[in-house]
């Protein structure tokens, strides 16, 4: 048995892991004229427009309003919904903390609700458990890039009389039953920051709806509240508003990424596939799951650790892998309901057992489209070093 690196052993990999976002001279040069032109808001130029456009034509939806990042939608979107100071949001634990933290700053009270072990999703059961007669809102995650049970939830959505807000940051060109996730809902939220699924070049985000009145609710809170006029600005304000404009060299940017997402999405669910035959021989791990209604994204390529068939904790193991000159990372280790920034408020008392277990147990690893086989090659050899070294 090869010595690992972190006792001392010489490593799997010495070079580089290739780095994602990748850009090119096509982006220069659609950078280059905005900046030629000028007009660098999305009030003085059609950049954002067309951005909007051609996501919500990819999407079949009627609007796309572009956001400054996808925490900033999610704001937009529960503000668009009318949720007000008092209503209750339920929200997953196991996520980033801008899928619940926008509940706050609208004065609204986040709900943890519990996932599931095998997708990492919400589903109904677990939502259901969180209803309350003040619930107003449900956001949906789809984690890592793997839709949730969309069917279930929206119907009982329905029966309560709920806004669904999906929460697809994570997930652009996931499917569900053949639904293009973020067409599901009342609004679908996404991100489009510096290592997301595309770009539009480090910040970004957009919610997309096919309902007018939301859209155009979406339009005044993303600026201000400032009433849309025809020429020169009134500076007349309807409702209180943020600004959550994207700018048109990052819209410029993402036009380009954006004409990408299918060969971006084809090249990591190739290399999901191909790390997945690596890997299948280690009991140790359970690989990801994908439900027979998904079409999976793969922002992430999640695993699990059966922490009982190594004698070591998941942060030696995690940190073993990684000196073998793999990146590998735990995936929310800290639920949002142990949060301290939540619990100090009074909120995430809530018992949600299974997002504590993954909490100890998931790793993350890359499949990116910079990734090629030979890298995918070195992630499964050290992470099999590293499971022969350690297993019980």
């Amino acid at each position: 048995m090869s010595q690992l690196a972190i006792e001392g052993g010489e490593p799997v990999r010495r070079s580089p892991y290739p780095p994602w976002v990748c850009m090119d001279e096509e982006e220069e040069r659609a950078v280059a004229e905005v900046l030629r032109s000028g007009r660098l808001t999305s009030l003085t130029s059609p950049t954002v427009y067309q951005f909007e456009s051609e996501f919500a034509r990819y999407h079949g939806v009627k609007h796309c309003v572009a956001a400054n990042s996808g925490t900033a939608a999610i704001h937009m979107a529960l503000a668009a919904a009318g949720v007000q100071p008092g209503d209750e949001v339920i929200v997953p634990t196991h996520t980033f903390i801008g899928s619940a933290s926008p509940i706050l700053h609208q004065g609204a009270v986040p709900v943890f609700a519990d996932v599931e072990l095998d997708t990492f999703n919400v589903s109904r059961e677990t939502i259901e458990a969180r209803l309350t007669p003040r619930t107003k809102a449900i956001i949906v995650v789809h984690i890592n890039g793997h839709p949730a049970d969309m069917d279930d939830i929206l119907a009982l959505a329905q029966e309560r009389n709920l806004v669904v807000i999906e929460d697809a940051a994570q997930a652009h060109g996931a499917r569900y039953n053949e639904r293009i996730v973020g067409t599901m809902g009342r609004m679908g939220c996404f991100s489009s920051w510096e290592d997301k699924i595309i770009t539009t070049g480090g910040e970004g985000g957009a919610v997309i709806t096919d309902d007018d009145e939301l859209a155009a609710s979406l339009r005044l809170i993303r600026h201000h509240g400032e009433a849309p006029v025809e020429g020169q600005r009134q500076y007349f304000h309807l409702v209180l508003g943020y600004n959550y404009r994207l700018s048109s060299v990052h819209a410029a940017i993402g036009l380009v990424q954006f004409r990408r997402l299918e060969q971006y999405l084809e090249a990591r669910r190739r290399n999901a596939t191909y790390l997945s035959q690596r890997l299948a021989g280690l009991a140790v791990l359970v690989l990801p799951y994908v439900a027979p209604y998904a079409v999976h994204s793969y922002y992430r390529y999640v695993c699990k650790v059966r922490t009982d068939m190594i004698s070591v904790d998941i942060d030696r193991f995690i940190a073993a892998v990684a000196v073998e000159g793999v990146p590998i990372a735990r995936r929310y280790q800290t639920p949002l309901h142990r949060q301290p920034v939540f619990q100090n408020l009074g909120y995430g008392r809530e018992s949600c057992p299974n997002a504590d277990r993954l909490a100890g147990e998931q790793i993350a690893l890359l499949v990116h489209p910079a990734v090629g086989e030979s890298d995918l090659d070195d992630a499964a050899t050290a992470i099999a070093k590293v499971v022969e070294a350690y297993a019980r």
